[in-house]
């Protein structure tokens, strides 16, 4: 039986639609732009009419940023302070929002509230004295060590409210059935809890890839050599003394955002799951 649909129906939603593309072109187009400008030569970035494809194409300009302009010292940086960082504040995150829904202890909702309490603290508050404290332990200092623990603690108090709904939500009858045939508190966190929160989890390894990844003030200020430099504040340091080649300068881009690109497509399905399940289940 075919379902007949009304015209102001299909109107309705061709306009909806309309509307969806026409705010998805909007929000690609710019990245787009970088991207094939990437792939020009100098001589063709202000071309009147402006190229949308280059013609000729040419990775030149990734050869450049990645082997003149040091980009592959920044990116192995980057990545060996991003995914350490990632685990050890998804580790700690996913630990504190369990103990927190699975156990009762003395003061236990005083402490959330605490800790829920922090998030009124605006970060930039927070530099100068965690800079101070690190600075007076000189080994701290333009140490990559320093930013993967930082970025490892940052953010658990947003995390722990995040994902403490995820893990109530998980019928507490499976765990303690686990219990009887022998599981200890890791065995029924790591194989029963931990699993059924993927869709919240997944969610938050992208919140903290980001996060961790993009940030350029923080470890502008801890990493004082250019052999430690992430890519962020390589790009910013490129932008400064090639300002007019833009065409090197997006390609260093494009190099910074493809990881981005790569963590979301991973986890899109968790990340999307976990919205469409409710996002916080409080």
């Amino acid at each position: 039986m075919h379902r007949i649909y009304h015209p102001r129906t299909i109107i309705k939603s061709v306009i909806i639609y309309a509307i969806l593309i026409l705010g998805a072109v909007v929000m690609t187009f710019p990245f787009y732009y970088m991207f094939v400008t990437s792939l020009k030569e100098s001589a063709y970035i202000f071309s009147f009419p402006p190229q949308l494809i280059p013609n000729p194409p040419t990775l030149q300009n990734y050869a450049t940023v990645w082997q003149r302009a040091d980009f592959s010292r920044y990116f192995i940086n980057t990545v060996t302070i991003t995914v350490p960082a990632v685990l050890l504040n998804v580790l700690l995150s996913t630990l504190t929002a369990y103990g927190f829904a699975r156990y009762d202890f003395p003061f236990k909702e005083t402490f959330f509230s605490l800790l829920i309490a922090t998030l009124s603290v605006p970060g930039l508050l927070l530099v100068i004295p965690q800079f101070d404290i690190i600075s007076r332990i000189r080994w701290l200092m333009d140490n990559k060590i320093t930013l993967v623990l930082t970025g490892g603690i940052g953010g658990i108090a947003f995390n722990a409210f995040f994902l403490r709904g995820f893990f109530e939500s998980i019928p507490i009858e499976y765990e303690e059935s686990a219990e009887i045939d022998g599981a200890n508190a890791w065995q029924r966190f790591l194989h029963i809890a931990f699993p059924q929160s993927l869709p919240a989890v997944g969610a938050l390894t992208i919140m903290s890839f980001l996060g961790i990844w993009d940030d350029y003030f923080w470890p502008s200020l801890i990493l004082t050599s250019k052999k430690n430099w992430t890519l962020p504040i390589g790009i910013m340091t490129f932008k400064g003394e090639h300002s007019v080649q833009w065409n090197l300068l997006f390609a260093g881009t494009m190099i910074s955002l493809a990881p981005v690109l790569i963590i979301y497509v991973v986890f899109q399905k968790y990340f999307i799951q976990s919205v469409s399940e409710g996002g916080l289940k409080l």
